[in-house]
């Protein structure tokens, strides 16, 4: 009892057929561009994955260089501060009198300065701090 199935070339089996075969291409059309616009996506991600990662490096260095940009500020404003404060002294009588009598030993009239053996090392000391 073997027969063999034969096809009839009838329209219900043939409208049936080229059903399946539009489903099966629009499947596989959809599924190129789900993986087109899949590999799209991904590749958009990369890109500004690594804009953000280099964004991100260049925001630190740039952060890092303020802070010393700052703190070297900061060190002219108070070498500016010391530097006014010196000439305000320098214009100032009272000053100089202390400097030229504590530096250049000089006296006013009448006045006897006496230099001890103990100076030499004082005024060493002055000395290699004025060089400083």
């Amino acid at each position: 009892m073997s027969k063999k199935v034969e096809n009839i070339g009838n329209t219900f089996t043939s409208a049936e057929n080229k059903k399946k075969q539009q489903q099966r291409m629009r499947r596989k059309v959809v599924r190129k561009r789900v993986t087109l616009f899949g590999g799209i996506l991904v590749a958009i991600i990369i890109i500004l994955s690594i804009m953000l990662v280099t964004q991100m490096k260049s925001n630190d260095e740039a952060t890092v260089e303020r802070q010393h940009k700052e703190q070297k500020y900061q060190k002219q404003q108070d070498e500016e501060l010391a530097l006014k404060e010196e000439l305000n002294n320098l214009n100032s009588k009272d000053y100089i009198e202390k400097v030229a009598r504590d530096d250049y030993y000089l006296s006013n009239d009448g006045e006897v300065i006496f230099k001890l053996p103990g100076d030499k090392s004082k005024q060493q000391e002055k000395g290699s701090k004025q060089d400083k």
